[in-house]
């Protein structure tokens, strides 16, 4: 691909028009190839990384992907890192192009992780102003008191600010151990565990079984799945509804209000046992 102005390079890609692309480049929010950009400045979206608050812009001559992947333990979320020994990436098939993680899970969580290049989905499902839900299975050590349940939904201090669950639910003990169920809408580095520790009961397995209105349905470790087209329109109505008119929102119903989360939902009882490198499903594929 040609050599392109940034700013119209971030509008092809459907983030923003170039006016606003503009304002950015002028906060300093975007960068080349991790250098801040300035007007007038050109890239070329094939060769080089260019991103707006860190976050990848992905040019749309490929067609829109989306994926839902189930991580493994021991997989890092990212792109690329030569420190990493194993990436999501691996997990992902050429043939769906530059697709780019949703947010993040730390490289001992495991559970759901949406992928797409769809951009302008991607900024909004990660925008704090959306608070999109994410639900977690959480295994701690020891039984936690009811105080320590309730104090978690009071809201934790953390270093970087307060923590406060959307949800914090007991929904089985064994073994002198708890899972806890506990519903996000923020997104703080290592957050559900620190919050544990702050009240002496630490993780000891995070699972990540719902993003907004996706869930893992029957994905084991390893596997993914496309979304199916009425899941990325109700993704894309619980954050961009009205800013993209390239699909129609679903119908609003009385029952409408979101995802409900209850006990009733398929729990993880233990570790998937997965080693890293081995992970079942999609059998033949070339990890990259």
């Amino acid at each position: 691909m040609a050599l392109l102005r940034v700013q119209r390079i971030i509008q092809q890609a459907g983030l923003g028009s170039r006016r606003q692309a503009e304002a950015w480049i002028k906060a300093g929010r975007v960068t080349i190839d991790g250098i801040k950009a300035q007007l007038g400045d050109l890239a070329d979206p094939d060769q080089q990384k260019v991103a707006v608050d860190s976050r990848p812009v992905i040019p749309r001559s490929e067609p829109l992907a989306y994926l839902a992947l189930y991580k493994p333990r021991g997989y890092t979320t990212s792109m690329k890192d030569r420190h990493a020994e194993h990436l999501i990436t691996e997990l992902i098939p050429r043939k769906f192009g530059r697709v780019f993680p949703v947010g993040r899970l730390d490289k001992e969580s495991e559970g759901l992780i949406i992928l797409t290049n769809d951009g302008v989905l991607a900024h909004a499902l990660m925008h704090p102003s959306r608070e999109v839900k994410k639900v977690y299975d959480v295994w701690v050590k020891g039984i936690p008191k009811k105080s320590h349940l309730e104090r978690m939904r009071q809201g934790i201090a953390l270093e970087d600010g307060p923590a406060r669950p959307d949800v914090v639910e007991l929904i089985s003990r064994r073994e002198g151990r708890a899972l806890i169920r506990v519903v996000l809408h923020e997104g703080k580095n290592r957050e559900i565990r620190r919050i544990f520790d702050s009240i002496g009961h630490g993780v000891e397995e995070l699972i990540r079984i719902r993003y907004a209105n996706i869930g893992l349905n029957n994905l084991e470790p390893g596997q993914f799945r496309p979304l199916t087209h009425r899941e990325v329109r109700e993704l894309k109505a619980v954050v961009i509804r009205g800013l993209d008119d390239r699909e129609p929102a679903p119908k609003q119903t009385k029952s409408a209000g979101g995802p409900r989360y209850s006990k009733r939902e398929k729990l993880p009882a233990r570790r998937s046992g997965t080693e890293v490198g081995r992970t079942p499903g999609n059998s033949g594929r070339t990890h990259r």
